[in-house]
């Protein structure tokens, strides 16, 4: 048998892709002939390996014990096999081998096999190992932790990352669900009020656990940080909240005006790893929290001098910008207001420092005083907002069309208080285009007769939705390219509050305590810091898969039991890894881990 690499073109495109096809020859009374018996997309090996793993595949087919092969080229061929009986059922083992077969078999009595405690293995093998290799378990022994209480920790983010949920869900998912217990320690008898206790002790070590983490990574991924991406989210709080006392209302970002927020506060490097989090009240001014970030930042050391603090227009005020001068930082933000006008904008002068089949993104180079303005217009930007602009001014059009429409109603209220109170209600909802409207409200002995609309303020409204917008640096050297590019890295951090909130179970926070709602942000921020990890590896070899997709992934890499009797009445048990499979030895390898998470331990005793 041999693999032969196929180059295909699409019909309708041309467009070439690879298929890679499982030949074996066979002989006829014409002479040798070959046959395809599998064709793959992808084969997750190097080629040197591909002989190997033919000749394994050959041999498994046989029915003959392969030796002297890698474990994942062995548990690879065994896959592939499978594929290849399903497909060719003529493709049978000589009867020799089957009579050899079946004698090994029936050493055991069929009937009594049984498969049991089928646990998930495969996110857990992937999050454990990153654990251990960001030192996350000897730190905790440093710092007084026990045995016991460095394992629950790694239960709390580990459970976190792999299997979001409360403690009581986590609890239940290590006992019931998962095999991470084969890695740490049995769990079989946790309750949930452990790992309670435990994120109280988690959280009393905050800022050692960051200076830690903060230290390793830089070590590990050789990371630059050059730049610090700063910005806020924040969740809702289930309940009163009362018994928090940071929990505030505020301008949710989830719309949950009727709860009490938590914010969380990040600053993380240009490859989306967290330097440091804060939780502040729920209330906090944005452009009010900066002060305290880089104080934090100050007393760090970076090999290239201070990094570039790139925020957005909510942190960019101007005292926020002069105070980072006075500090030595340089900063990329977006104008909170327009330094110049359009009329300083010329089309020959823009240059494309982005072009693709849905966006082109046009910039010009301007200086203000002692800052670089960089003017931006992005087409697909300008799209998104023109539909946007659209749709508010058709509902506000139609809202407002009803209450022209009650003045020809027999039995609706005229009354020119009613009428002005709706209008004030109806700007109140769209704040974004109402401004550009100018209603006239005639009266005739306090009732109201006839409503006037009209269109003002078309050149604001027009500069309103263009899809252009400003960026501000101090960075004078700066290129056109450099400066769009670095605040594009702003995308980052929103990537790492999207995976905060949908991947890890930031929102909402069901605890009534101070210390507990905090401590279940904080667990969220270290099971990102092992997703940043993860993401981060499999991005140098060439896997740009979300979190989510991993785990979907690596969900059918399962650890069972198989027990039974054999004919000399003697019960045997094994706890058994299912082979692994293309997805999930291509993953393996690209973290560097073994495909076998865990040795069988075997036991056999006499009934």
């Amino acid at each position: 048998m041999f693999i032969k690499r196929v180059d295909k073109p699409y019909p309708k495109t041309g467009k070439k892709y690879t298929e890679y096809r499982f030949v074996r020859s066979y002989r006829t009374s014409a002479g040798p002939r070959h046959q395809a018996v599998l064709t793959v997309w992808s084969i997750p090996l190097p080629e040197a390996l591909w002989k190997q793993l033919a000749d394994a595949i050959e041999s498994i087919l046989r029915n003959e014990e392969v030796l002297f092969v890698e474990a994942e080229v062995k548990a690879l061929a065994e896959h592939y096999c499978t594929l290849i009986r399903a497909r060719h059922p003529q493709v049978e083992p000589t009867r020799e081998d089957t009579d050899r077969e079946s004698e090994t078999v029936d050493l055991v009595r069929r009937n009594s096999l049984s498969i049991h405690r089928d646990r998930s293995i495969g996110a857990e093998h992937i999050a454990h190992s990153m654990y251990r290799k960001l030192a996350l378990d000897k730190l905790f022994r440093s710092l007084g932790f026990t045995q016991r209480q460095s394992d629950l920790a790694a239960l709390s983010i580990i459970g976190r990352l792999v299997s979001p949920g409360s403690e009581n869900a986590t609890a239940y998912w290590a006992r019931e669900l998962s095999g991470i217990g084969e890695l740490i320690t049995d769990f079989r008898g946790l309750s949930h009020n452990s790992l309670y206790r435990i994120s109280d002790l988690i959280f009393a070590h905050k800022e050692a656990i960051e200076q830690h983490l903060c230290a390793r990574e830089r070590e590990i991924f050789n990371l630059r940080e050059s730049i610090c991406l700063y910005d806020l989210t924040n969740t809702f709080i289930e309940g009163s909240g009362k018994g928090i006392p940071k929990a505030k209302h505020g301008r949710s970002k989830e719309k949950r005006t009727d709860c009490r927020l938590l914010t969380l506060g990040m600053v993380i490097d240009e490859q989306g790893f967290c330097k440091r989090s804060t939780i502040l009240e729920g209330s906090v001014s944005e452009p009010g929290t900066l002060s305290e970030m880089i104080d934090y930042l100050s007393g760090h050391s970076y090999g290239t001098g201070k990094p570039t603090i790139v925020m957005d227009a909510g942190i960019a005020t101007q005292e926020n910008l002069q105070y980072l001068r006075s500090e030595g930082y340089h900063y990329i933000c977006v104008a909170r207001n327009d330094p110049f006008g359009l009329d300083e904008i010329s089309s020959d002068n823009l240059v494309t420092v982005h072009i693709d089949k849905a966006n082109r993104v046009e910039v010009q180079l301007l200086h203000k005083d002692d800052e670089v303005i960089l003017y931006c217009h992005s087409q697909k930007m300008e799209k998104k907002e023109r539909s946007m602009q659209d749709s508010f001014c058709r509902d506000f059009e139609a809202d407002l069309e009803k209450i022209v429409t009650t003045l020809t109603r027999r039995y609706s209220d005229k009354s020119y208080g009613t009428i002005m109170q709706r209008i004030g209600r109806l700007r109140e909802r769209y704040p974004a285009v109402s401004r550009f409207y100018q209603i006239e409200v005639k009266e005739q002995a306090g009732m109201v007769v006839a409503i006037d609309t009209h269109k003002v303020k078309a050149a604001e409204e027009e500069l309103r939705y263009s899809g252009s917008y400003w960026l501000r640096t101090s960075h004078q050297a700066y290129t056109e390219q450099q400066l769009w590019d670095t605040y594009m890295l702003l995308s980052r951090i929103e990537a790492a509050f999207r995976s905060l909130k949908d991947e890890l179970s930031f929102r909402p926070i069901h605890h009534s305590k101070g210390s507990r709602a905090e401590a279940h942000i904080f667990i969220a921020v270290l099971a990102y810091h092992l997703l940043n990890a993860i993401r981060h590896e499999l991005q140098a070899a060439g896997l740009n898969y979300s979190w989510a997709t991993i785990r979907r992934m690596m969900s059918t890499h399962r650890r069972v039991s198989i027990s039974g009797i054999t004919k000399e009445k003697t019960y045997f048990e094994d706890r058994v890894t299912t082979a692994p499979e293309p997805i999930h030895i291509s993953i393996y390898k690209a973290l560097n881990l073994s495909i076998n998470p865990i040795k069988p331990p075997k036991s056999q005793g006499k009934m």
